[in-house]
Order: structure tokens, then sequence, then C-alpha cells
């Protein structure tokens, strides 16, 4: 009996072992093209939110908000036009992951665009929706933005997703952080 299991716990620790090096070997080769796809998402997302840049440069300067994982410099010719930063405010279901421009010249929001997220589907998941996103567009750097959870039409005011209003005040808590931070450094002075 005793011969029995030790041959059956021999088989099973090959087979773990073996399958332990097949996923290592498969994480190695696509470790790799994951991380540029990613980058070229990213990429793209700055064009999306802040069109019409010759280059984003990544600022080396420190951040003033442990929300801010980045800021990306918009440049056109030697001058920064657009500030973008990636902020990860905490939300319903974990980390979100915001990517938000602002216009140096207009002080305000070109627009927001949601990296990653884990909310709940159906509900706090509608974050990446146009229909949400959009509702940033526009505001101004000066003023801190509230959610509201009916429609309005207040300029620092925005209104909830229905049933998400977690996840919408996380979202709009990252981006006062990014306008807070961009009123400083780069606002009119």
């Amino acid at each position: 009996m005793s011969n029995k299991i030790i041959k059956l716990t021999v088989f099973l620790l090959a087979v773990t072992g073996i399958a332990g090096l097949a996923i290592g070997y498969v994480n190695g080769i696509t470790a790799p093209v994951i991380a540029m796809q990613a980058e070229e998402k990213l990429r793209q997302g700055y064009t999306e939110i802040y069109p019409g840049a010759d280059e984003y440069a990544v600022s080396t300067e420190q951040k003033s908000n442990e929300l801010i994982e980045n800021v990306i410099l918009a440049k056109k010719g030697q001058d920064t036009a657009g500030v973008l930063y990636i902020v990860t405010p905490k939300g319903y279901g974990g980390e979100i992951k915001v990517l938000v421009g602002f216009d140096v010249a207009e002080q305000n929001i070109t627009g927001i665009k949601i990296l990653s997220q884990a909310e709940t589907p159906g509900l706090g998941a509608n974050c990446v929706q146009p229909w949400f996103t959009q509702r940033f567009t526009g505001k101004t750097a000066g003023s801190e933005l509230k959610v509201v959870k009916v429609e309005t039409s207040a300029p620092d005011e925005m209104e909830a997703i229905t049933a998400a209003t977690i996840t919408s005040k996380a979202i709009a808590a990252g981006v006062n952080v990014a306008r807070e931070d961009f009123a400083a450094n780069y606002g009119s002075k």
C-alpha cells in the first residue's frame, strides 16, 4: 500500500515539475511580447488624450502624490504643450489606472482614458465607456471636480455612473490629484 503512495507521489511531483517548467518557458517567450503590446497601448492612449504632439517624454520631476504613477510631457517643438498623468486611485474592485491629459495653453482637461480596471461588470466597469470618460473633457484645471448623482451642467461637476458611485468618485479623485499637480506646476501664473 505505501509503495503505491510513493510511486503516485513521485509521479505527481514529476508531472507538476514538468508543468511548472513548461509554464515558465512559455512565460519567458510571451512576457516581452505582452510588455511591448502594453507599451504600444499606452502610446496610443497618449495620442488619444493629447493628439498632435511631436513627442511624449516622461518627466523626471518628483511626483507630488503617491497616486501619480507617471507624468508625461506632450511636446510641440521645444515647448510643453500638454501634460499627461497616469494616476492609480482605488475603486470598488481595486486599483484603476487612469490616463489624464491637460492642455497648457487652455488650462483644461483634454480627456481621460481608463488603462486598466477591475470594477464590477455592468456597473463600475462602464467607466471605460466613452459616454463616461467624455464627461471629463473640457473641464477646467482650476476647479476641483465633484461627483453628483443627477445630471448637471455645472462646470465643476460630473454625473456618476448609475449604481457605481464609488468607481466614479475614485476616478474623479485620481483626476483631481492630477489636476492639483498640473495647476501647481503648469497652471497660469
